[in-house]
């Protein structure tokens, strides 16, 4: 009768800069997420639920040859929160997993708070160190085993405001 997914992800990726004069290492990727839904049953494989998804990163990182912060943490950072309904599906030999939650009410809030990186380019007004907006948001995401020791994942997130819609497309293929 109850639904309970959380997810804790943290992606780190770094390369060395031989021609950035500054840093000998530059950081490519640098996301740290939680994503957490919770459910209670209101029909067969229909629940529902709450969603909550978290973003963030961890480590400064610089333009090359340049003391001027692209990202740090909590700067940028995202949190959406919906309240709607999740479809939950698991075939008999669990090898094929999907959910699709629909939040029509959705509140997503974006955070910046270094002071020396410039907050209109997360799209938070100038001056102020976060952005609150209401919209709905939608979530799909697929597991398959392909074999014993394969799997893969598929992960697609949607929020509207109802001017614009940001997306998130996460594919993943791990062999265990």
């Amino acid at each position: 009768n109850l639904l309970f997914d959380t997810t804790v992800q943290y992606k780190l990726g770094v390369y060395s800069a031989p021609d950035d004069s500054l840093r000998n290492y530059s950081i490519s990727e640098d996301i740290f997420r939680i994503n957490s839904k919770f459910g209670l049953k209101a029909a067969k494989s229909w629940y529902y639920s709450v969603t909550a998804d978290f973003k963030t990163q961890l480590f400064n990182g610089y333009k090359k040859n340049s003391n001027d912060l692209q990202a740090s943490l909590l700067s940028p950072a995202e949190l959406n929160v919906g309240l709607g309904m999740t479809y939950s599906y698991a075939n008999d030999k669990k090898k094929l997993s999907f959910d699709a939650s629909i939040a029509p009410l959705s509140y997503n809030l974006k955070i910046c708070t270094n002071d020396k990186m410039d907050e209109t380019a997360f799209g938070i007004d100038e001056g102020r160190t976060t952005a609150h907006q209401f919209g709905s948001s939608a979530e799909g995401k697929m597991t398959w085993k392909l074999m014993y020791n394969i799997t893969y994942t598929s992960r697609l997130f949607l929020f509207s405001n109802y001017e614009y819609v940001q997306g998130d497309w996460e594919n993943r293929l791990s062999f265990d």
